[in-house]
């Protein structure tokens, strides 16, 4: 079985071409749950993950071993409130301490499963083995094997998630309870949870002083009927008052009897297959539940990165106006170009010819000196206008940020990417621009010839010229005119066009290590389809 479905039709109303057996079935969706992340923080996500984990541990514990060995005993848990007796009454039903009971709360810590010897080996790699201590005695009736569970409400966090956990692991689950305790919400909670999952269950009213006996029993009876559990095995042990070790045999008769029928080889094997049926439609809404988790995973996460991809970008078209308009060369360009193209400055000779040939002579002899000028202009002008982007990109970063702030799963995304990540993309990224600029702004340059005089520039100084005047400095860019004509004009219109266009994706890529973290959080767009179509195979087995 793949995760390819053979149709692309809804797989909730496609007919099925054969009915695949269950084992393969439930080991495909068992694959698949664990394949569904819930990485993102949406408002559903951490029920939707405790329900994904629940699935899996009942598929992986429950459903599947019982499905591929049929032959196992019935696994009956005993699970309740702190101090319900539920060691005692194990040790009863066996007649000997296999499991330790005391006055100290909480007492059982580790599970213990008390099976006969001659089934200890069909449990041999049951997943109940990896969280119970297996104690093998030959009292206990053959086809069920007997977990004592931790208490539903221990004050050990650890303790009350394995009595959950061991929930999903029962075919039948025996609720203990007394008479001060069989109010509790948290056992009727579970009630309700093994229900719904499928479970079988019993009741044992445990310590109950006879004198409210009468009264004990029919409150909870009628409780019990309420709740829709007036047909669960009901069962009462009266207080025996202090004592130690195991209860007088005749205290635990009716119960443990009935637990030697339902050992019977009919009786388990009913129990076993009422536990799988009565699972089955539960597990399907549960498996429909988790894909519809996942499809809001999908939308927040196509949500966010639209928000995320959006943010940079009034930042971005703004730095992209700026450099159009040449705003990076105003200040230190433009003084850096006063101070040398004034009269009598160094580069004089690129705003207006020589007035004779004794200034003609001077300016010439002046040329290595002019090269160097420009050369440095160019580092003035390229430094303002890598400033100007990288500012605008700073305030992409911070449009980001804040659009990310607006939900759960945008804070978590934020949280990956930290402040230093950015800044070293940004610098990073600001490198290849004005490398890769450079190398345009040569080659464009290679392509045009002084129609007038250059003054003296060698090629590299005539590019550094062409490049201050794309950054949008007027005084060079009327330099490039007259010793280039029309088609310098042109070429420097072209470099400043171009030169807008970088920064403004350099500024939007302010969201690129925003999107590369929300990538990288693990959403599978796919799991919720998968998912639904193994909730289609369920159904053909309801």
């Amino acid at each position: 079985m793949t995760d390819t479905p053979t149709t692309t039709a809804d797989p909730d109303v496609t007919a099925r071409p054969e009915r695949l057996p269950m084992v393969e079935v439930i080991e495909d969706l068992l694959a698949n749950l664990d394949a569904a992340s819930l990485p993102l923080d949406t408002a559903d996500a951490e029920n939707a993950r405790g329900r994904r984990d629940r699935l899996s541990t009942q598929v992986r514990n429950h459903l599947l071993p019982r499905l591929k060995q049929v032959a196992a005993p019935v696994i009956v848990v005993v699970g309740g409130s702190t101090g319900a007796g539920k060691s005692t009454i194990v040790n009863s039903v066996v007649g000997s301490d296999v499991s330790e009971a005391g006055v100290l709360r909480p007492t059982t810590r580790e599970p213990v499963l008390v099976v006969h010897p001659k089934d200890a080996e069909l449990l041999e790699g049951h997943p109940v083995t990896a969280v119970a201590r297996v104690s093998a005695h030959e009292e206990v009736p053959r086809g069920l094997a007997l977990l004592d569970a931790p208490d539903l409400d221990s004050v050990h966090s650890g303790n009350r998630g394995l009595a959950d956990e061991l929930v999903e692991l029962a075919d039948l689950w025996v609720f203990v309870t007394t008479g001060s305790r069989y109010g509790d919400a948290v056992p009727w909670a579970r009630l309700h949870t093994a229900s719904e999952r499928g479970v079988s269950l019993a009741v044992v009213l445990n310590r109950v002083e006879r004198a409210g006996l009468g009264k004990v029993r029919r409150d909870l009876f009628d409780r019990l009927d309420a709740q829709g559990f007036g047909a669960v095995p009901f069962f009462v042990i009266p207080d025996v008052g202090p004592h130690e070790g195991v209860l007088p045999p005749e205290r635990v008769a009716e119960f443990a009897k009935w637990l030697t029928v339902l050992g019977s080889q009919s009786q388990s094997r009913s129990i076993i297959a009422r536990t799988v049926r009565g699972a089955w439609p539960a597990l399907r809404q549960d498996v429909q539940d988790v894909a519809a988790a996942l499809d809001t995973q999908r939308r927040t996460a196509l949500a966010l990165r639209n928000q995320l991809a959006a943010a940079p970008s009034s930042a971005a078209a703004q730095a992209k106006a700026d450099v159009a308009s040449g705003a990076a060369a105003t200040g230190a360009p433009t003084t850096t170009w006063l101070a040398g193209a004034s009269s009598g400055g160094i580069l004089a000779p690129l705003v207006a010819p020589p007035a004779n040939v004794f200034e003609n002579w001077r300016f010439r002899r002046a040329a290595n000196a002019r090269n160097e000028s420009v050369r440095n202009l160019r580092e003035v002008a390229i430094g303002a206008t890598r400033t100007l982007i990288k500012e605008a990109a700073e305030r992409g970063e911070r449009l980001v940020r804040r659009a990310a702030e607006r939900t759960p799963a945008g804070r978590q995304v934020a949280e990956l990417v930290s402040a230093d990540a950015s800044v070293t993309a940004r610098t990073n990224r600001l490198e290849v621009l004005v490398r890769e600029w450079d190398d345009v702004v040569a080659d464009v340059c290679a392509a045009l010839k002084p129609v007038g005089d250059d003054a003296g520039l060698e090629p590299d100084a005539l590019s550094a010229l062409v490049e201050v005047a794309a950054a949008g400095l007027d005084g060079a860019e009327r330099a490039v005119r007259r010793i280039f004509g029309d088609r310098g004009a042109s070429a420097v219109t072209r470099l400043r066009r171009d030169l807008a266009d970088w920064a403004e994706v350099a500024v939007n890529a302010e969201a690129e290590p925003f999107l590369t973290a929300l990538d990288g959080i693990g959403l599978d767009d796919g799991a919720a389809h998968r998912l639904r179509v193994r909730a289609s195979e369920l159904k053909g087995y309801l």
